[in-house]
């Protein structure tokens, strides 16, 4: 299984691959560099259409996350397609605009490396 799991010593072992979607060059740079710092593998895509390519080449995705505002659709709807050809896929929602909490599990823009990286663990190791 992978995700968030103590390694010897007990420190986190991060073994998830992420794939963040997010229309602005920047967002996605902070997300993958604060995911990327904490050991995580990171694809990225700057569209829904991109990111189901990705989804549909790559074996293994564990966590989805996505901005709720993009161009083509929004993510609640790019979700219901990743979640169909991954049904174990986890997802994480991102915002500057919406609050979008009562979709699922959601982080408000702006946010700090170490919370995005909490979230991300907490929704790996299933909490």
């Amino acid at each position: 299984m992978s995700g968030v799991a103590p390694a010897p010593g007990g420190a986190l072992r991060r073994d998830a691959t992420i794939l963040v979607v997010d229309d602005q060059p920047f967002a996605r740079d902070v997300i993958r560099l604060a995911l990327e710092g904490a050991g995580y593998t990171v694809l990225e895509a700057e569209s829904p259409s991109a990111a189901l390519g990705i989804v549909r080449e790559t074996p293994r995705l564990d966590l989805l996350v996505a901005d709720v505002v993009m161009p083509e659709m929004d993510a609640f709807e790019l979700s219901e397609l990743v979640v169909r050809e991954l049904p174990g896929i986890r997802v994480l929602f991102t915002s500057g605009y919406a609050n979008a909490a009562e979709e699922g599990p959601f982080i408000q823009k702006p946010f700090s490396p170490s919370e995005l990286v909490a979230k991300v663990d907490g929704l790996l190791a299933g909490a």
